[in-house]
């Protein structure tokens, strides 16, 4: 049954916003600030003089003594002058990555249980297009092949997330553009993959754009910004970039797995999507118990997720944002998947750098970063770099004869659409 142009629009508009909503409502909860567990305080940036001595005065003294605007700020938080503050409790920011990437993993269960909806007749219609879409049905297998990804999705999704704390919104997602390098390598060595000649010149296109958004972030950046906020920034970007090794590993057993068995994309997501939910909430326990901060929260702990639930508690502000992150994880993988399938992996991509242009101008209209002008200039090498890497997908775009010229080059389905980019997931 042909899909209409207007479910294919609606379809790619839902990923376009859903992406962008998943990345911002990150980042924005992570900007939030919220009292924790009694106790538990930021040890600070250095940017107030005596910093620790005006911790000790504030959590020690029942009515502290006037300190500084800029420590004020720092110590009690600017959205946070709404809470009653005593000698134990105050605000610091959601700084908790392994949590909210407890929060992704149950947006991507969600999609398991869409799938078994699907399956159980629920919904019947779009059970019967599956069927009839469907060329080889699924072969039997165990779902523990998908431990292994989910355990990679764990490690990629919380570097990615430590690094969003520390960067800009946008750069985040223009540096997850380093995964076509990690695959092509990984690719080579698990699968066996020769990489063409504009496969290598993708990646390093790919690379000098990368080069070029890394030194947007550390010798510019923000304007009066202080080198310890350059440093962490390179610091987020490195992350960032080096998750995506793992991503590609994560990507690459995909391939080799999904396309053996014909899994379903909805049910590998969701499955991964059960063992990560597992893994890391079982994790959080050992994490709270390791004295080592990632956050800059004292005392010291890998993560704190108590301390978390109690700022979750206390600020709406961050309930909503981990909510979005939930939601739109959820109906973002449903939605690439869709478009994969309905329209082509090449679309998929396009849409995926558009939502990058979203996620950048939303940074610069709300002040979270101010306008660079290697910023741009670093995305549209990447953009370039991705499109040379997939040319042989491209090429039919470029190549179309002209009795085909008045469909829309992203509304029109790609009959030469790999195994491999059909069951492709999608990443928040």
């Amino acid at each position: 049954m042909a899909v209409s142009r207007g479910v294919k629009i609606a379809i790619a508009l839902l990923m376009v916003v859903t992406g962008c909503i998943n990345t911002l409502s990150t980042k924005w909860a992570d900007k939030m600030m919220a009292p924790g567990v009694p106790g538990v305080h930021a040890t600070g940036d250095g940017s107030c003089p005596n910093e620790t001595l005006y911790i000790e005065n504030y959590l020690n003294t029942t009515h502290p003594k006037p300190i500084e605007d800029t420590c004020q700020v720092f110590l009690k938080g600017e959205n946070c002058t709404d809470y009653p503050y005593d000698n134990s409790t105050y605000c610091h920011e959601f700084s908790h990555p392994f949590l909210q990437a407890v929060g992704m993993f149950v947006g991507e269960f969600s999609c398991w249980i869409v799938f078994k909806l699907i399956q159980s007749g629920v919904c019947l219609a779009a059970a019967e297009r599956e069927r009839k879409r469907t060329e080889q049905p699924p072969a039997q297998f165990n779902p523990i092949i998908f431990l292994v990804p989910a355990c990679c999705d764990i490690c990629g999704t919380s570097m990615m997330y430590i690094g969003l704390t520390l960067t800009f919104a946008s750069s985040f997602q223009m540096l997850r553009a380093a995964v076509i390098i990690f695959t092509g390598f990984v690719s080579m060595v698990f699968l066996g993959k020769r990489l063409k000649p504009h496969e290598w010149g993708g990646m390093v296109v790919v690379v000098i754009g990368l080069v070029v958004v890394g030194l947007s972030d550390t010798l510019f950046g923000n304007e009066g910004a202080s080198a310890q906020s350059k440093s962490n920034r390179l610091t987020g970007d490195i992350i960032i970039v080096l998750a995506q090794l793992i991503v590609a590993f994560q990507m690459t057993w995909e391939e080799k797995f999904v396309k053996k068995y014909n899994v379903p994309a909805l049910q590998a997501v969701g499955w991964e999507g059960i063992f990560g939910f597992c893994i890391l909430s079982t994790l959080l326990i050992p994490f709270y118990f390791i004295p080592f901060s990632i956050n800059g929260l004292e005392p010291a702990r890998f993560e704190d997720a108590l301390d978390g639930f109690r700022q979750i508690g206390n600020n709406n502000l961050i309930l909503a944002g981990v909510l979005l992150n939930i939601i739109s994880i959820a109906f973002f993988n449903f939605a690439g998947i869709s478009v994969t399938k309905m329209i082509s992996a090449v679309t998929r991509m396009v849409l995926d750098s558009v939502r990058t242009l979203f996620i950048w101008a939303f940074s610069l209209a709300v002040g979270w970063q101010k306008f660079q002008y290697l910023q741009p200039i670093g995305f549209v090498i990447l953009v370039a770099g991705m499109v040379i890497y997939h040319l042989d997908d491209f090429r039919p775009y470029f190549t179309r004869r002209r009795g085909t010229s008045e469909l829309d080059p992203l509304l029109v389905n790609d009959a030469n659409l790999s195994a491999s980019g059909e069951q492709r997931r999608s990443y928040s």
